[in-house]
C-alpha cells in the first residue's frame, strides 16, 4: 500500500492557464476533465482543474515514477466521489478531493493488486 497528497492554490492553476491556454489543458486533463471543470461558471472552472491537478501529482507520488498527465483521468462517481483513473498503475487506487475557493488538496491510496481492502488496523 502507497500514499500520495498534494496541494495546488487555484490561482496558480488559472495564472497557468491564461498565459498557456489551451497547451496547458491539453497537456494535463483529459477531454471529459475539461468538459466537466468548464461546466461550472467563473473560478470554479479552476477549483475542478486544480482539484484533478492535486490528485495526479498525488498519484505520481504514491506511485513513487512520473506518470504522464494525459494517462491519469479522474472522473467522479454516482455520489461525486472522485475516482482515479490509470492504466500504468498496478493495484487499486482509492482518492479524496477537498477545495476551497484558494487551495485544492488531492490524496491518493495505491492497494496492491488483488487487495479487496485495506489492512486491519492495528
Amino acid at each position: 500500500m502507497e500514499i500520495g497528497i498534494d496541494a495546488v492554490e487555484v490561482g496558480r492553476i488559472k495564472r497557468v492557464y491564461e498565459r498557456y491556454g489551451e497547451r496547458f489543458i491539453t497537456r494535463v486533463f483529459t477531454p471529459a476533465e475539461v468538459d466537466y471543470a468548464f461546466s461550472a461558471r467563473g473560478d470554479r472552472r479552476f477549483e475542478r482543474l486544480a482539484g484533478r491537478f492535486a490528485l495526479k501529482e498525488a498519484l505520481m507520488k504514491a506511485w513513487g515514477r512520473g506518470i504522464p498527465f494525459s494517462a491519469i483521468e479522474v472522473k467522479n462517481d454516482s455520489a461525486g466521489r472522485p475516482l482515479v483513473e490509470c492504466p500504468l498503475v498496478l493495484g487499486r487506487i482509492k482518492a479524496s478531493l477537498t477545495h476551497t475557493r484558494r487551495l485544492a488538496i488531492g490524496c491518493v491510496l495505491v492497494l496492491e493488486e488483488g487487495a479487496t481492502s485495506l489492512p486491519p488496523h492495528r
